[in-house]
């Protein structure tokens, strides 16, 4: 898949089961932030500060969603005769995409979707539909938002696809590797099947989306991968 234009210059190695993105600061003051606890290693020439983005009341409601309410800043430091790097990851194996955002442009995404993004991305929460808490995604969301142009990258369990929606199409997507979204897109949840396939199918509730628009999935589930090692785990 051909690069989408991006603001600052990253390579992603490791993919599709244990994914790493390496952004590359070529010049003093350029930043990326990060989501607490996403470095795994960067240059001596790169310097890191930890602070609630927009403020503590923005902090608050991402941490609601999920997010941590802190962020760390990364920056090239002043006098740096050579770019710097950080190698960021995402929480759980699987791959990390890059999506490039224009102005005013905004996306929903799962509660642990969010790795790293320029500066101009603010990263908030939003109330989900009660049914998306019925199935495993959480009342709160997270919302991300382009203040001015910039870059976000996103991790996801698994595997990664990204679904292109024609107008008026409709795209059933389960709500346990539902990954990220554009938040305008149409949709509505649901139960899938009926009585029966709901109780007895596996499948519960899923996101009905109505095109145009864009979604990626993840291929595997986190919830699923818990109940599966539940009973192994050691009993008191």
């Amino acid at each position: 898949m051909e690069k989408e234009k991006s603001f600052l210059r990253y390579e992603i190695t490791g993919s599709p089961a244990f994914s790493v993105v390496r952004i590359y600061l070529d010049q003093p003051g350029q930043k990326v932030v990060a989501e607490s606890g996403a470095m795994v290693y960067m240059d001596g020439h790169v310097d890191m500060e930890t602070k609630s983005s927009g403020g503590i009341l923005r902090g608050l409601k991402r941490k609601l969603s999920g997010e941590s309410m802190f962020q760390n800043f990364f920056e090239l430091k002043e006098g740096a005769t050579k770019p710097g790097m950080v190698a960021l990851a995402h929480g759980a194996p699987g791959d990390i995409v890059h999506i490039h955002l224009n102005q005013g442009e905004e996306w929903t995404l799962n509660k642990d979707a969010y790795i790293c993004s320029t500066p101009s991305v603010q990263v908030t929460s939003q109330m989900g539909k009660l049914a998306s808490l019925l199935g495993g995604e959480g009342l709160i969301l997270t919302k991300i938002f382009a203040e001015t142009e910039g870059d976000v990258w996103l991790g996801g369990y698994g595997y990664i696809e990204r679904h292109e929606i024609g107008p008026g199409e409709e795209f059933v997507i389960d709500t346990g590797v539902m990954m990220a979204f554009e938040t305008n897109m149409q949709y509505r949840t649901s139960k899938v099947g009926g009585k029966k396939s709901f109780i007895l199918g596996g499948e519960g509730i899923v996101m009905r989306f109505t095109g145009p628009g864009v979604a990626y999935t993840q291929n595997r589930e986190i919830g699923l991968l818990a109940s599966l090692l539940i009973p192994y785990l050691p009993k008191r």
